[in-house]
């Protein structure tokens, strides 16, 4: 199966250098990593709940309805190819070079930014533990860079290894969220009165209390920061055995499977709020709940849980990035894409894009000690992203013939939503400490762009047209199609 996995890959110009060492579990671990619930509701469940109140629930649902979209076609572009670095591939296939390398850059923001941004939550939880005072912010930096370095040295040793941890986080996170949901539902006051309407009814904790348009669109965000990264296992996808069958149905199963798993955990939080204004002026809803629930030997538990669960993150993160750099590097995309491109041939990894990603991520923690404001880009770019792989998919369809319309249909919903999602997350007003500016997420977002921008118009376009870089040619009557 292997063999005609490597020969599938030769049709796209490549030979099998990465290790197909994956499975249909590791594969859908990968993506639930990434999107890794406990890891979203614990950071971003303050920001909803404040919005909208118990509606949160509501808010969750249609985010998980309009990423569904995003995947269902996301999955039929992972059937047609079945690459390592995937939206960058896909786009520059079905587009052309010059439009992938922007995809594939805005997709390395989300990856690039979101990484170091996670081993320092990580980090901030331990030290948290270890520090019940409050953990002095160096020693926060240094965690940080300790939990980069453990990231990196694991996928040093091969896939193999780093799939096995990140398959035990993933079965430890799964074991989390369904015995905090239960733990939930089994202590509710079932004396007193639990008025199932206040679900349906949306209370704001912010300004005069008023749920308008722009609260419910801001209750979206919670989800929208969440339900994100499912697209990764498409990113290993000369690392799985299979791709073709296996991706697709990792990537639908993960989401659905935390989208299930999150809304539940959402229910049983919301069910035992019993006064919802005061649990809206808490700085840490989520935390103020679990803390009258929970004694604090258990919330002791539910805290590891919750810091396997951001270490399964962060390596599922580093794969992505890593992955994603060297698919670039390999067509000579980036400078310095020889070295960026390069092997290590025992045991098959792509080396030199980790060690760049450790190098970067460790700056960042130490020296800029900016996690904050480089976190701010990854939603924006990520969804950015997505909007060039929808806009790639409507092209393709052109080519349709009399399913043309239906075809188009699907990606032009998904691309809608990508947008919308994209202006929700840079028109508010956001506060990051330490910067007075609330529209940073916004403006960081368009700096990183711009510097792509200027890599491609000075340096990569002239080396795009000479035919020095982009994907191997691969004529119309070789090109696979779908199944």
């Amino acid at each position: 199966m292997e063999q005609q996995d490597s020969r599938d890959l030769e049709q796209f110009g490549y030979r099998q250098q990465l290790d197909r060492s994956l499975g249909a579990f590791s594969s859908f671990a990968i993506a639930f990593s990434l999107i890794s619930i406990n890891t979203g509701i614990f950071a971003n469940f303050g920001h909803g709940y404040r919005h909208v109140g118990p509606a949160v629930l509501w808010s969750w649902l249609v985010v998980l309805g309009g990423q569904l979209l995003v995947a269902l076609v996301m999955a039929r572009l992972a059937v047609r190819i079945p690459l390592a670095g995937y939206g960058y591939q896909w786009t520059a296939r079905l587009v052309n070079p010059h439009f992938g390398f922007m995809a594939g850059w805005l997709l390395l923001l989300q990856f690039m930014t979101g990484f170091p941004a996670v081993c320092s939550a990580l980090a901030g939880s331990l030290g948290g533990v270890l520090f019940p005072g409050g953990a002095d912010p160096g020693m926060v930096s240094l965690g940080s860079a300790a939990v980069i370095l453990v990231v990196t040295l694991i996928h040093l040793f091969g896939l193999r290894l780093a799939a096995w941890i990140n398959n035990a986080g993933v079965y430890a996170e799964m074991a989390g969220v369904a015995v905090l949901t239960i733990a939930l539902f089994w202590l509710l006051d079932w004396s007193r009165k639990i008025d199932l309407g206040n679900l349906l009814t949306p209370r704001s904790g912010l300004l005069d209390g008023t749920v308008g348009l722009s609260s419910l669109s801001l209750s979206l965000l919670m989800g929208a920061w969440c339900l994100t990264g499912f697209e990764a296992a498409a990113d290993l996808a000369e690392e799985t055995r299979q791709p073709r069958r296996t991706i697709p149905r990792a990537m639908i199963l993960s989401l659905l499977g935390s989208g299930l798993a999150g809304f539940l955990l959402l229910l049983g939080v919301t069910l035992t709020v019993q006064d919802v204004a005061a649990t809206q002026r808490a700085d840490n809803p989520l935390l103020t709940v679990l803390l009258s629930t929970f004694s604090s030997g258990q919330m002791t538990l539910v805290m590891g849980v919750v810091a396997i669960s951001i270490l399964a993150c962060a390596i599922a993160s580093m794969a992505a990035a890593s992955r994603l750099l060297f698919s670039l590097a390999r067509d000579g995309m980036l400078p310095g894409s020889g070295w960026l491109g390069q092997i290590d041939e025992g045991h098959r990894t792509p080396r030199h894009a980790l060690l760049l990603v450790w190098l970067l991520s460790t700056v960042v923690v130490l020296v800029l000690r900016q996690t904050d404001l480089i976190s701010s880009i990854s939603a924006v770019a990520g969804y950015l992203g997505y909007a060039c792989i929808m806009v790639a998919a409507l092209w393709q369809a052109r080519t349709a013939g009399p399913r043309r319309g239906r075809e188009r249909l699907l990606p032009a919903l998904a691309l809608l939503w990508t947008l919308g999602l994209s202006v929700a997350l840079v028109l508010p007003e956001t506060e990051i400490p330490g910067w007075a500016d609330r529209h940073i997420p916004a403006k960081a977002t368009t700096l990183a762009i711009l510097l792509g921008l200027l890599l491609y118009l000075f340096w990569l376009r002239r080396r795009l047209l000479r035919g020095e870089a982009g994907p191997p040619l691969v004529t119309a009557k070789e090109r696979p199609e779908a199944p």
